[in-house]
C-alpha cells in the first residue's frame, strides 16, 4: 500500500459474509419443505454464478489491505496498541473469528494483559460433532486462533508447530463459552502457550501450543 493509496473498504463484504453465515445456519438448523429447498437451491446457484464472475482473491493481498496486518506480514515488530479489555482483530478473513468469512464461528478475542488474551464464543449448532456438542476439530480451531490472537497482539508472526488439546468434557453448543490463553514461556524462536475453555458447567478443554517464530523475525524488547 502506497502512502497515497486509501485503505480498502470491506463493509460490503462484511455485510455479505454476515448474510451468508445466516443462510448457512438456517439451512443447517431448520426444516422446510422440499419445494422450498429446491427454490433456495436455484437462487443460491444463481448467486454463486454471479460471484464466480469476479476476480480471484488472494488472501495475502487481502491481509495487506489491513495496515496493522501489513506491518506483521512485512516483518516488522508491531504489538497492537491495545488496553486491557480491548477487542483484538486477529484475522478478519479467518474461519474462527473473521467477520469477512462466510462460515466464521464468530469468536471474539480481547486483551487481558501483555501476555494473555481471553475469548468469547457461542458456537452455532451447525458446528456440532456429536449431538449437542461442538465438533472436536472446531474446538481445536478456536483454540489455535485464540493463541494466534495472542501472538498477533504481541506483535509476533509465528506458526503452529504443535497443538495438544485435552477434552475434559463436551464443549456445549449455543451457550456462552469463555476462553483464555497465556504465554507459558519462550525460548529462542519457540513460544509455548496454554489455554482453557470454560462453559456454563465449568472447564471442558485444556490445551498447550508450540508456536515457531519465522526465521527472520525482528527482535522484540526482551528477546
Amino acid at each position: 500500500m502506497t502512502a497515497d493509496e486509501a485503505p480498502r473498504d470491506w463493509a460490503a463484504t462484511e455485510r455479505a459474509a454476515a448474510a451468508m453465515r445466516r443462510l448457512n445456519q438456517a439451512l443447517a438448523n431448520r426444516r422446510v419443505d422440499d419445494d422450498v429447498l429446491d427454490e433456495i437451491t436455484a437462487t443460491v446457484e444463481a448467486t454463486a454464478e454471479r460471484l464466480e464472475q469476479g476476480t480471484l482473491r488472494v488472501k495475502l493481498d487481502d491481509m495487506l489491505s489491513r495496515p496493522y496486518l501489513r506491518e506483521i506480514y512485512e516483518n516488522r515488530y508491531f504489538p497492537l496498541p491495545l488496553e486491557p479489555g480491548d477487542e483484538i482483530e486477529f484475522d478478519p478473513f479467518s474461519i474462527g473469528g473473521g467477520v469477512l468469512h462466510p462460515a466464521s464461528v464468530n469468536v471474539k478475542y480481547f486483551k487481558e494483559s501483555d501476555g494473555a488474551v481471553r475469548g468469547e464464543a457461542v458456537v452455532d449448532p451447525m458446528f456440532a460433532g456429536p449431538p449437542e456438542r461442538t465438533h472436536g476439530g472446531v474446538v481445536a480451531l478456536i483454540i489455535d486462533e485464540l493463541m494466534g490472537a495472542l501472538n498477533r497482539m504481541r506483535g509476533r508472526q509465528a506458526y503452529t508447530g504443535r497443538l495438544t488439546v485435552h477434552y475434559h468434557a463436551g464443549t456445549p453448543l449455543g451457550v456462552p463459552l469463555h476462553l483464555r490463553a497465556w504465554v507459558d514461556h519462550t525460548s529462542g524462536r519457540k513460544i509455548v502457550q496454554r489455554a482453557e475453555v470454560h462453559g456454563p458447567d465449568g472447564m471442558c478443554v485444556k490445551a498447550e501450543g508450540l508456536f515457531i517464530l519465522r526465521a527472520d523475525a525482528p527482535a522484540a524488547p526482551g528477546d
